[in-house]
């Protein structure tokens, strides 16, 4: 047997933490001197102590963990809570990383405004382009991500497709909800539906010639495309443009790297040369 401070080396927990788990009743010694009051634990009571250890880091209350532990509990389903709360970690984290990287666009953008740097936008005239697409209200630009692999998988193996690209048709700027158009670019004159899950096709059609496009390119994830609006925003306003349709995202490179960091991004606006009355 050891003694609650050898014991407390031991698992590398405090003697005071043991104290007070003995007092709950989650976790007593197998042997207490009536005499001097000392505690003694053994060997096998580190399984338990790790079962209680583990279930209080997985978030879990001490009440939770005592009725846990007397329904005994196994290491199996202590391992799925794990993998459960691990998936849920991994998912915050990766919401925290974009939500920097928009923030950091941001501030780039700002700083852009401010130095008076110029605006890399190319007015082109874009001529009428077949493409093969879906158009559906999606939950999220995530479900929307999701929806992209399941377009580009579902193609059938030819060499006819081009860039992928997407329309929000949305009145107005959503982050749920989104009608949103998605699909590749063609290459032909034609093309039969292609069926994707939950009853939903790809469709051939034909997007509109638009005499001026102001066009503008953006490296990085989703989450910093804002800062290619703003700049396109910036440079209608000060060349004398307004914007006449909604605008277009052509992704001219799909990501490789995990955080999306090497997408490249085409924005294309429909615009036209104010007249002043």
């Amino acid at each position: 047997m050891f003694t609650i401070g050898e014991f407390s080396r031991i698992a590398q927990v405090s003697t005071r933490l043991l104290r007070y788990y003995d007092e709950i009743g989650l976790l007593k010694p197998v042997h207490t001197d009536r005499g001097t009051g000392y505690r003694y634990y053994n060997a096998e009571q580190l399984l338990l102590l790790n079962r209680i250890l583990a279930l209080k880091d997985l978030g879990l209350s001490l009440e939770q963990i005592q009725l846990l532990i007397k329904g005994n509990i196994s290491t199996d389903e202590i391992q799925g809570m794990f993998l459960l709360k691990k998936a849920q970690i991994e998912q915050q984290i990766q919401a925290d990383l974009q939500r920097l990287r928009s923030i950091e666009a941001r501030v780039q953008a700002m700083r852009h405004v401010e130095a008076s740097l110029p605006i890399d936008v190319i007015l082109k005239h874009v001529p009428a382009q077949s493409v093969l697409s879906v158009r559906t209200t999606i939950a999220s630009f995530t479900a929307g991500l999701s929806l992209f692999d399941e377009v580009t998988a579902a193609l059938p193996e030819k060499d006819i497709y081009g860039f992928r690209f997407c329309i929000c048709h949305s009145k107005s700027f959503a982050k749920h909800n989104i009608d949103l158009e998605m699909g590749h670019l063609l290459e032909v004159a034609s093309h039969a539906p292609v069926l994707l899950c939950d009853g939903l096709h790809l469709r051939f059609r034909e997007l509109p010639a638009v005499a001026e496009m102001a066009t503008y390119v953006v490296q990085g994830g989703l989450e910093t495309i804002h800062a290619g609006y703003i700049d396109i925003g910036t440079w209608t306003e000060t060349h004398g443009y307004h914007v006449v349709g909604m605008p277009r995202e052509i992704t001219l490179q799909a990501p490789q790297e995990p955080d999306g960091s090497d997408l490249i991004t085409e924005i294309q606006f429909p615009v036209t040369l104010h007249h002043s009355a």
